[in-house]
């Protein structure tokens, strides 16, 4: 990967919202490595929940998009 230097994706990073998939799946991956608990006990957590990592896993998600390391949501 070639690194851009001072050039971020603000505009793309600014559309990363909650409801991209990315977001529940990187806080879900997190949750799970961190917990040991299965996709059951997840999604019994809530969307609301604090524990589930949603904005944590949109910030990094929004990190990623302004790097470059993956695309913007469509």
């Amino acid at each position: 990967m070639d690194y851009k230097d001072d050039t971020m994706d603000t505009e793309g990073a600014a559309r990363v919202h909650y409801v991209d998939p990315r977001v529940r799946l990187l806080a879900e991956a997190r949750w799970r490595l961190e917990t040991g608990g299965s996709r059951m006990d997840w999604l019994c957590l809530g969307k609301d929940n604090p524990a589930a990592l949603i904005q944590e896993g949109r910030d990094w998600i929004r990190a990623a998009v302004a790097a470059g390391i993956i695309p913007p949501p469509d």
